[in-house]
């Protein structure tokens, strides 16, 4: 019997059982798979990640659901589109602000608990403010509250729900768990926010936070499953990374100071991050310009047909990175530096037909493919950044990445400018030329080519 299946479950209790059983998985040393297909490597042979990702499906489940029906009541509310930037700007806001420190926080104390005290703060809210649309009370005002108090709990939930997956499957199964999160965020895309949709039309928006309330429970709960750690247990653990035993300091500007100091002196940690702020600015703003790209380009200009369109683009979007998830946690552990360039170029290529299509049909193929190279690129290079991470640290590092949302908007207002400009065609073309350009870069740096 193995390590993976004796320790498994002796964790329930949600203690640690031993410093051994922190990831419930072998020695990174001593990790040799048996079975041809690693596609679920980590599923099978770490009970932990099973537990980890049933929790993902209702935190996650819960946010996407979410997204649908805060949207719908802010039109609803003020019937204004002003309103729901608003509405996604108080939600992302604290994350500018608070990241870093929950980064921080992710670092000094248990990552799971941390998670458990954010869910059940999530479902407090969802209840009330299912309550508050049951009995006719909810305001725009409220709405906006509530995205704004969410965007300061994810600040704390997200950095640690996100290097708390290094710590359950340890080094060596670190791209197959990652390239699986990413699979099952994917799948839950094509469904949550349908369901989401289906019980405002049959039930209302009051429908939908409750049943957000219940599956944020199911996240809180399901994780006592994972072992509990906390920076000291972390600091001795048998990871397969360097892990300083010094006890972080109370402060957490000093904490994020020390972050900072201790990235000045990662080269690969700060090319990743350049990279994936350079790549998001490039690579994500297409989906938001889909609205105008669709209905100058492929309906012409028939409101009803661009709805339908575009749901059915992002739908085949979503196939595409389930498959490019799949295809990434089915490899092995090697030359993910090359991977990242060449799901960069599958990308950037798939881009410039598309910008150049003017087909439904052959965008929906086109499209799969972009999905295919977005799953790979996005699961990479966090898998990258998470090999390379001192685990003191991981915390700090990954909170950087939630400044993404910022990145990203900034990202959409320049190219809609662009779009503006030039037409959606040529602006598209000209992102993905950028985007080759990019990845011509990277394959020639040799430090960025043979990042393992």
């Amino acid at each position: 019997m193995s390590t993976a299946d004796s320790g498994g479950d002796s964790t329930g209790d949600g203690s640690l059982g031993g410093i051994g059983e922190l990831a419930t998985a072998p020695h990174p040393g001593t990790y040799t798979p048996a079975r041809r297909f690693r596609t679920f490597d980590s599923l099978i042979d770490v009970p932990a990640f099973r537990w980890y990702m049933l929790s993902q499906v209702g935190n996650q489940s819960a946010q996407l659901m979410q997204m649908v029906v805060r949207g719908f009541l802010a039109y609803e509310i003020t019937g204004s589109f002003a309103a729901l930037g608003f509405v996604e700007l108080a939600n992302s806001v604290p994350r500018v602000f608070l990241a870093l420190y929950g980064g921080a926080m992710a670092d000094r104390a248990s990552r799971r608990v941390i998670i458990q005290t954010g869910q059940a703060l999530n479902a407090l809210l969802a209840t009330v403010m299912a309550v508050l649309l049951f009995t006719g009370r909810m305001r725009f005002e409220y709405l906006l509250l509530g995205a704004m108090v969410q965007g300061v709990m994810n600040s704390f939930i997200m950095p640690a729900r996100q290097s708390m997956i290094p710590e359950i499957v340890g080094p060596q199964r670190l791209m197959n768990a990652f390239a699986l999160n990413t699979f099952g965020m994917n799948v839950l895309r094509l469904g949550a926010p349908a369901l989401a949709g289906g019980l405002i039309a049959a039930f209302g928006g009051g429908s939908v936070f409750a049943l957000m309330a219940v599956l944020f429970l199911l996240a809180l709960v399901t994780l006592f499953r994972v072992p509990r750690t906390t920076a000291a247990t972390r600091a001795t653990a048998a990871l397969g990374v360097a892990v300083s035993t010094r006890p972080p300091s109370r402060a957490g500007v000093r904490e994020i100071k020390e972050a900072l100091v201790y990235l000045r002196g990662q080269r690969i940690l700060r090319i990743l991050l350049a990279l994936q702020c350079g790549i998001t600015i490039l690579s994500l703003p297409y989906q938001r310009l889909l609205p105008g790209f669709v209905d100058e380009v492929l309906s012409g200009g028939d409101s009803d047909r661009t709805a339908t369109l575009m749901g059915a683009l992002l739908s085949f979007t979503a196939i595409g990175a389930l498959a490019g998830s799949l295809i990434i946690a089915s490899l092995p552990s090697r030359g993910r530096g090359k991977l990242m360039i060449a799901s960069l170029v599958i990308f950037a290529v798939g881009l410039l037909a598309f910008s150049a299509s003017g087909s439904f049909w052959l965008s929906a193929l086109i499209v799969v493919v972009l999905g295919v190279g977005q799953a790979g690129r996005q699961s990479l290079i966090q898998i990258l950044i998470q090999s390379n991470v001192r685990d003191e640290f991981r915390g700090r590092v990954t909170s950087i990445l939630l400044l993404e949302d910022g990145i990203e908007s900034l990202g959409v207002f320049l190219i809609s400018l662009l779009a503006e400009a030039v037409g959606p065609q040529l602006a598209l073309g000209m992102v993905a030329v950028a985007l080759a350009i990019f990845a011509g870069g990277m394959w020639g740096s040799r430090s960025i080519r043979e990042l393992e």
